[in-house]
């Protein structure tokens, strides 16, 4: 798991702690469209076995076995443009930060890394079998997700960065208990920008 570090160039940094009005704060915090703070590579197998769709008369003569490696890059951030719970009072800004977003993009199959014993009368694994088998690796990533230890990481490190951004305004950033979030969960926070194969 890697920390993604952020720079801002805002005109709001080159104030130098002088406090800006309510809507200026505002407007600086929900202006990063999405901070993403954490990134992780994960990496799974995917067995295939037997006929998938041809005869199981044909498993007497010979193996008909493949390995699939499926890799993905994932990150998590914040939607800072959904970031509506923002209450200032006096030099204090209380901020609830919005649900966090797990990115899943990047999936590749490691054709070099794919093991296949095929032997005797069987068929050689086809291109829908192929196909099926990534899937189910994609899949088999998505379900690691929730106890991969991503969510709590990216909303520390977003807190981090935004109370930094914060005291550049001339405010003290306050944020609320952030939520816990349940296995079940996940599958609204995790956006498959690639749809699935």
């Amino acid at each position: 798991m890697r920390i993604i570090l952020l720079i801002f160039l805002t005109s709001a940094i080159l104030s130098c702690g002088k406090r800006v009005n309510e809507d200026q704060l505002r407007s600086e915090v929900t202006a990063i469209p999405m901070l993403y703070t954490v990134e992780a590579e994960v990496q799974v197998m995917v067995e295939g076995h037997g006929s998938n769709g041809a005869n199981e008369w044909k498993a007497l003569f010979g193996k008909r076995d493949i390995i699939i490696p499926v890799k993905a890059n994932v990150k998590v951030g914040i939607d800072l443009s959904k970031l509506t719970d923002i209450d200032i009072q006096g030099d204090k800004v209380y901020i609830t930060l919005p649900d966090p977003v797990i990115q899943l993009e990047s999936t590749q199959v490691l054709w070099d890394e794919v093991v296949s014993d095929v032997s005797g009368m069987r068929d050689r694994f086809s291109g829908n079998e192929k196909e099926f088998l990534t899937k189910k690796g994609k899949e088999k990533i998505m379900a690691q997700l929730p106890d991969m230890d991503l969510v709590q990481p990216a909303q520390e490190h977003a807190e981090q960065v935004i109370g930094n951004l914060v005291a550049a305004l001339g405010y003290k950033a306050v944020f609320r208990a952030r939520p816990v979030y349940e296995e079940f969960d996940f599958v609204r926070l995790i956006n498959d920008v690639e749809g699935m194969p």
